[in-house]
Formats: structure tokens, C-alpha cells, sequence
């Protein structure tokens, strides 16, 4: 009993553990990403944010009522490209995912919903095919616990699920339209990612799937969102 009771507690003391080291991580990432934004509503648009805005506005692109003109909006998306971090290996990384969907619809507000679920979409996608697929080579390899209890088909189906879940906090950077002959709307939104957040986001969500396999699936996540993105 004393031995089950001390395990329990050991348990509970890790679980606090790294509670309070993803609560500190996810603090530190936000108060990173507040400062990034106070610089980005200072910005000027820059020359060549100028330059793609006239190209856009000459092929009949607008930007919304009421929204940031497409100088503005393109110079934020070059500002968020810039931002780096250091990955495991001390290399800078970028920090954020930015992706571009297309639309047409027949209102500016369905358009812009259906875009950003475009954009969404394609990068969720890719991250599954690229995680399931690190995933099965693992298994090829038998590098696999005894104590895994996971199928190709269920991984994938659960990985499906945490990628839909994590890619929710996007930051939409750039929204523009335009209207065709046909009075359809064309609109396209680009997308932004946190990293920090992503991969946070992927291991909270793959928790179980991590813990009974150790730490392995995590550097997998981390060394894809890293190195493919």
C-alpha cells in the first residue's frame, strides 16, 4: 500500500510539475507575442509592402471597410516573416507559419470564411501526413515500446483531430478582395502561426500518445514543425 501511495504521490508531483512548466512556457510565448504586436500597430508600410499593394489594387484587389490598408497589411505579414526564434540546435527558425487561401463566394464574409478554412486546411494536412508519416518510419524501424498500443489507422485519426484542434489560433495577417464580372467575390487571407504555440498546442493534445512512448513523439512534432515549416 505504502508503495502504491508513494507512487501515486510522485505522480501527482510530476503532473504539477510540468503543469507549472507549460503555464510558464505558454506565459513567457504570449508576453513575446504582446511585444510583437505593439511593434507591429507602430509599423510604417514599407517600400516593398508599397510595391506588391500596387500590383494587388492594380488587379482590382481591395481591402475591407473599415480594415488595415493592403500597405499595411502586407508590411505586418513581412514583420511576422522576420520574427525568429532558436530551435534545440541553437539555428533560428522562423518563427511563424504564415498560409494563403483563395476563395470565391458570393458575399465578402463567406469568402473570407472560406479562404481561411482553405488556408487552414492545406497546412493541416501537411502537418498530418508529415507526423503519421515520421510516426509509421518509427515503427518500421521497431524503434516502438513494448507498451505502445497504437495502430497506423488510429494514430492517424487521433493526430487528425489534435491538428484540427491546435490550428484554431491563427492570426489573420492579410484579407483582401475583389469583386469578378460576375459579381462573385474573390477573396483571399493569409495566415498566421505561432510555432511556440503550435508545438505546445500538438503536445498537450498528444499527451497520451507521448506518454507511452517517452519523449520520442514529442521531438518528432518539434523537429517537423522546426524543419518543415
Amino acid at each position: 500500500m505504502k508503495k502504491i501511495l508513494f507512487a501515486i504521490a510522485a505522480a501527482l508531483m510530476t503532473a504539477t510539475t510540468l503543469n507549472a512548466q507549460t503555464a510558464a512556457e505558454q506565459a513567457q510565448a504570449q508576453a513575446s507575442l504582446n511585444a510583437i504586436h505593439m511593434k507591429l500597430l507602430n509599423a510604417k508600410p514599407s517600400k516593398q509592402a508599397k510595391k506588391q499593394a500596387k500590383e494587388f489594387k492594380r488587379d482590382g484587389w481591395k481591402e475591407p471597410a473599415g480594415e488595415l490598408s493592403i500597405e499595411q497589411q502586407l508590411t505586418q505579414a513581412q514583420l511576422y516573416a522576420m520574427e525568429q526564434i532558436t530551435d534545440a540546435s541553437g539555428a533560428n527558425q522562423r518563427r511563424f507559419i504564415q498560409v494563403t487561401g483563395r476563395q470565391t463566394s458570393g458575399s465578402y464574409n463567406a469568402g473570407f470564411a472560406a479562404a481561411r478554412a482553405a488556408a487552414q486546411t492545406e497546412l493541416a494536412s501537411m502537418l498530418q501526413t508529415e507526423i503519421v508519416s515520421a510516426w509509421q518510419q518509427k515503427l518500421d524501424n521497431h524503434q516502438q515500446t513494448a507498451t505502445t498500443a497504437l495502430t497506423a489507422d488510429k494514430f492517424d485519426q487521433r493526430v487528425k483531430a489534435v491538428v484540427d484542434q491546435t490550428l484554431t489560433g491563427s492570426i489573420p495577417v492579410v484579407a483582401i478582395y475583389r469583386v469578378l464580372p460576375n459579381d462573385m467575390y474573390e477573396v483571399e487571407v493569409r495566415l498566421a502561426y505561432d510555432k511556440l504555440e503550435v508545438m505546445r498546442r500538438m503536445r498537450q493534445g498528444l499527451q497520451q500518445q507521448m506518454e507511452q512512448d517517452g519523449d520520442k513523439l514529442e521531438k518528432i512534432v518539434d523537429e517537423i514543425i522546426e524543419t518543415k515549416l
